[in-house]
């Protein structure tokens, strides 16, 4: 009799504590997120690689890369927004970077043209896979004869003839890198674009024709055509880095 009573009992305890409710499993929040992308343009139009457009010489030339660092962007009150973004048109289209943030946040960029020095001779392999600083998606951004990055690399062909037959046999090579080049990097008075409940957008522009034709900062590819950081093209590759950190704006 004991032993059914025990059977009874546990039956009941069992079907009573399969009865109770899963404990309620919560949600996390959302996070709002900030996405910047940049349209290269040529003057007015956007640009293409590949594309044929012609310098105010009258040289038909076609951009064949474009890919440089922007490092430490922050806002005034030295809030990260993200510690690195590598823009690669090629591979990558107009996006630059999407990071965790409040568009109330950062209403100003502060930052670097350029690879930070406090990162640029850090050890490539040490960055988490998915920095751009790591060497798998920096790959021949980094500079293994000189420990640091190629803070942008502008890559095209050029025809310096105006005899009406397509020949672009001059080509232009810009891998301008090293602490000296560095360049300071702000944007104020940003608006972000709402696209969708949590994501906010920043669109910028990149304008070729500006890069070589900043005010009386001319870039002439017919003589001015190769920079490696070396000895020698100071000149030249501090002129690449400016006129290129000038040429980006808001769309």
């Amino acid at each position: 009799m004991r032993n059914l009573l025990n059977i009874f009992i546990g039956l009941v305890f069992f079907s009573l504590s399969s009865c109770k409710e899963d404990p309620v499993k919560t949600v996390p929040d959302p996070m709002d997120e900030l996405k910047v992308t940049i349209q290269p343009t040529f003057g007015s139009t956007a640009l293409q690689l590949d594309q044929t457009v012609y310098t105010n010489e009258g040289y038909a030339i076609q951009f064949t890369d474009i890919r440089f660092y922007l490092t430490s962007l922050k806002n005034s009150s030295g809030k990260q927004l993200t510690q690195a973004a590598l823009f690669d048109y090629r591979n990558n289209g107009t996006a630059l970077f999407n990071a965790p943030g409040k568009p109330a946040d950062f209403p100003s960029l502060l930052g670097y043209f350029g690879v930070d020095s406090s990162l640029n001779h850090d050890d490539p392999t040490a960055f988490p896979t998915t920095n751009p600083l790591n060497i798998l998606i920096a790959n021949d951004m980094h500079w293994d004869w000189n420990p640091g990055y190629i803070f942008l690399k502008i890559e095209a062909k050029v025809d310096t003839l105006t005899d009406g037959i397509d020949n672009f046999n001059h080509y232009v090579v810009f891998h301008v890198g090293a602490d000296a080049w560095l360049q300071p990097w702000s944007l104020s008075g940003i608006t972000w674009s709402q696209t969708s409940q949590y994501l906010h957008t920043l669109p910028l522009k990149l304008d070729m024709q500006k890069f070589l034709q900043n005010g009386a900062q001319t870039i002439d590819v017919k003589t001015e055509h190769s920079s490696h950081s070396l000895a020698g093209e100071e000149a030249l590759s501090i002129k690449v880095i400016q006129n290129l950190r000038d040429a980006l704006s808001p769309l």
